[in-house]
């Protein structure tokens, strides 16, 4: 599955690109009724690769089509009801992935646990990166849409290059069952074109901010 591969490699070079921008998570989904469907994340995690309800926040950044930012001043005195980083964390910030002037596709999201403010060069340099990963969620969205919830976790946990026994566990399935998931998801991809997902990602010079 040479898709796979290639999301591997996204995944990786998304991660570099985002290094000038502080965070402590971040994950890129596409759009697809009315949720968020990861595509990749900092990190493997069962919560990070499942389909999400869109955040009031990333809705307006949606409706708006630009980036939208959480900058708390104080420790949220009502934290939410379990735990979700998206309404705990001090810092947010929500950069829509679409062309300039064109209905959004996807989103990004950034952001840290710790105290932090989102600086209008960081809103910025989301916004600009956006744009970069139109291609790669484009030629993602399509194929990736064919897979159910279960087949599109498979896919991810693939390209962190876990095995079957791996993924087994962190599905909390048996192997036959992991395995029939496996070959579902590879026979969905199949018909991925890789070359359309070979897009360049490399960070941008950051412009000075001054106060």
């Amino acid at each position: 599955m040479g898709q796979i591969s290639e999301l591997q490699e996204a995944r990786r070079r998304l991660g570099l690109a985002l290094s000038p921008i502080c965070h402590d998570r971040w994950v890129l989904g596409y759009l697809r009724g009315g949720c968020v469907q990861p595509i990749a994340a900092s990190e493997v995690s069962r919560r990070f690769l499942q389909s999400r309800p869109l955040m009031p926040l990333s809705r307006r950044a949606l409706f708006e089509n630009r980036p939208m930012v959480i900058n708390s001043v104080i420790e949220n005195p009502d934290p939410s009801n379990g735990y979700d980083w998206e309404l705990d964390w001090p810092a947010m910030l929500y950069a829509p992935v679409g062309e300039p002037g064109q209905r959004p596709i996807g989103l990004l999201i950034l952001g840290c646990r710790s105290d932090h403010w989102y600086t209008d060069d960081d809103v910025a340099y989301a916004e600009s990166l956006g744009v970069t990963l139109t291609p790669v969620v484009a030629a993602l969205r399509r194929p990736l849409g064919r897979l159910n919830e279960s087949e599109s976790e498979v896919a991810q946990l693939l390209s962190y290059g876990l095995s079957t026994q791996e993924i087994a566990r962190l599905i909390k399935a048996d192997e036959r069952h992991t395995r029939t998931l496996i070959e579902s998801v590879a026979r969905k991809l199949r018909p991925v074109n890789t070359e359309s997902l070979a897009f360049p990602i490399t960070p941008m010079k950051r412009r000075e901010f001054r106060l």
